[in-house]
């Protein structure tokens, strides 16, 4: 099974397109931990609404304490072997799960391409690499940008450690760096699977 966390903050609205998207997965072994982070938008109440549709979905509640703070408490809550994490704002295409268990094969971790929404345009990144894994491909994926962000990735819940709750700024780089330590092999998959939306006013 897979574990996707869901760090909510003031999301109400964008989260019900970022909760239909993971609805939406082509596969079916999969739970849904959306960690509201002290939200005073109403976003918890959604959540819990979502909850209610939905047996695989759960809630958390807590404090209002960052978004690292908020994926910790997905990690801990977590049931599945591995763990994807997705931002409220952003949202994944229907085959994303499914293609990154598929791609992942007997390596540590998956990465996938993404599309970039900002300024009112769809930048396509796909990550290449010159092989399918080694230190080659870690020196290609840090170089093209490729290891600052969690939510392009499938990890093995095992193996995960935990985002630093002090940093404000590189706590998801140092994140997968201090993973990637711990990992033999590295999977890409060559497709565009999840939507990071930095600025959608054009």
């Amino acid at each position: 099974m897979i574990s996707v966390i869901v760090p909510v903050y003031n999301s109400r609205d964008t989260l019900a397109r970022c909760v239909k998207s993971l609805q939406a997965q082509t596969l079916a072994d999969l739970e849904i931990i959306l960690v509201d982070d002290g939200s005073s938008d109403g976003s918890g109440m959604l959540c819990n609404g979502f909850s209610r549709e939905d047996a695989r979905i759960r809630v958390i509640h807590k404090a209002n304490g960052g978004v690292s703070s908020a994926r910790n408490a997905g990690i801990e809550a977590a049931k599945g072997r591995y763990l994807m994490f997705m931002d409220s704002d952003d949202y994944a295409e229907p085959e994303m799960a499914e293609a990154m268990l598929s791609g992942i094969g007997e390596d540590d971790i998956a990465i996938c391409g993404f599309h970039h929404h900002y300024q009112g345009r769809d930048v396509v990144r796909i990550p290449d690499v010159p092989g399918q894994s080694g230190e080659e491909n870690f020196l290609a994926l840090y170089g093209q940008g490729f290891l600052n962000m969690p939510w392009n990735k499938l990890y093995k819940r095992e193996l995960a450690g935990r985002f630093d709750e002090s940093l404000s700024l590189g706590e998801d780089l140092l994140f997968n760096l201090d993973y990637l330590r711990r990992t033999d092999g590295i999977s890409v998959v060559k497709e565009a699977l999840c939507h990071y939306i930095q600025d959608e006013t054009g």
